[in-house]
């Protein structure tokens, strides 16, 4: 063997090593991330979760950053009844709670992060799919729920790429390409060395642990309720100061303020596609937005990004018109008596009484009737 050959092999041998510590490596963070956060890549855990929260028991985290779609499609799959009113969007609608909205209804809020059009189609299909259709889907539009897929920041929605290909198909429509939806930063998040760092330090900070409960409040750990909806630990709320709020309001003024997203008419019409199965299907649908903290409202005006947000407002206006959904847009806080800046947890979460406000202005959600 000559010398060339020996360097080659040894360079070979040592490559070899390489990859192997680095697979070995990438390995034990994925199974130490799964271990650790087994309500975001463990689907055995999350499945658990879902059956809990069918069972009526709510599930206590140390944050409510979990996996939500997978635990809205196991809950959905589980489920053993027919809600009579689904609530959809992003985390505007987290702590709208089935108390507070008229009627008695059986509400799930199946509320999820980083909302985009495609979610709509792709919890209907979970739903259609489980037979579980409500009598009323309750749908939002968030401020880039209508973006070009091309220019988006957030690719939660991706962990549904199935889903809303699959849905898209029913409504005769050409689904993004898959490698536009396949979750590629979501896999690759299970591998997140750094976040598997910041994990071990939360959980030796931990005063408690995850638990499936009865409680609808802790002291230390936020829950996801059995209907869907979050509820801030003791703990938690006491962050939500006027001075933290103050401080959240005006920072997003001037990070989103000089923006405006773009609003894709081509996904305008998905929306009004899915509206359309939906109405035939016998489900009635509403559009309604949640309202905007008081300060922020009234500054955003003055920005691009409050253009988006009219604009927004508009396209409900027009599904209504076109499709025959109901129209219900407060962003504007204005009107609600307990929309005050202290029923916020930032510029655009509001809490439970501000938010019953918003749907005891709303006719019923299932009999459409006016109170």
């Amino acid at each position: 063997m000559t010398d060339v050959e020996l360097t080659r092999g040894h360079g070979l041998r040592h490559l070899l090593i390489i990859f192997g510590i680095a697979a070995l490596v990438f390995a034990t963070v994925g199974a130490l991330n799964s271990k650790l956060n087994p309500y975001v890549y463990d689907q055995q855990a999350i499945d658990l979760a879902a059956q809990g929260l069918v069972e009526g028991k709510n599930l206590a985290n140390y944050d409510p950053n979990i996996d939500l779609r997978a635990l809205r499609a196991s809950q959905i799959e589980h489920m053993t009844a027919t809600p009579d009113v689904v609530l959809f969007g992003g985390s505007r609608w987290q702590e709208a709670r089935s108390e507070i909205i008229p009627g008695g209804h059986k509400v799930y809020n199946a509320f999820v992060s980083n909302d985009q059009v495609e979610d709509m189609l792709a919890i209907t299909y979970l739903l259609d799919k489980a037979g579980r259709l409500p009598k009323t889907m309750v749908f939002s539009l968030r401020f880039v729920s209508l973006q070009p897929v091309a220019d988006r920041t957030t690719y939660d929605w991706k962990q549904w790429g199935t889903e809303y290909a699959a849905m898209a198909e029913r409504l005769g429509i050409t689904p993004t390409s898959y490698f536009s939806r396949a979750p590629i930063q979501q896999w690759s998040g299970t591998f997140n060395m750094a976040g598997l760092f910041s994990r071990v330090q939360q959980i030796d900070a931990a005063k408690d642990s995850p638990k499936l409960t009865t409680e609808a409040q802790t002291d230390h750990l936020d829950i996801i309720a059995a209907d869907g909806s979050l509820h801030w630990s003791k703990a938690s709320e006491k962050k939500f100061t006027k001075k933290f709020v103050d401080k959240f309001v005006d920072n997003e003024i001037l990070r989103a303020g000089p923006t405006r997203p773009a609003i894709d008419r081509d996904l305008v019409g998905v929306a009004g596609k899915l509206i359309d199965w939906l109405r035939d299907k016998g489900v009635r649908v509403v559009v309604a937005q949640t309202p905007y903290h008081p300060d922020y409202w009234t500054r955003i005006q003055n920005y691009p990004f409050g253009e988006t947000l009219h604009g927004l407002e508009a396209v409900a206006t027009e599904l209504a018109a076109k499709h025959g959904a109901i129209a219900e847009n407060h962003f504007d806080p204005a009107g609600f008596p307990h929309c005050a800046p202290e029923q916020f947890v930032d510029h655009i979460h509001a809490r439970p009484p501000c938010l019953e406000d918003m749907f005891k202005r709303m006719p019923d959600l299932v009999s459409g009737a006016r109170s």
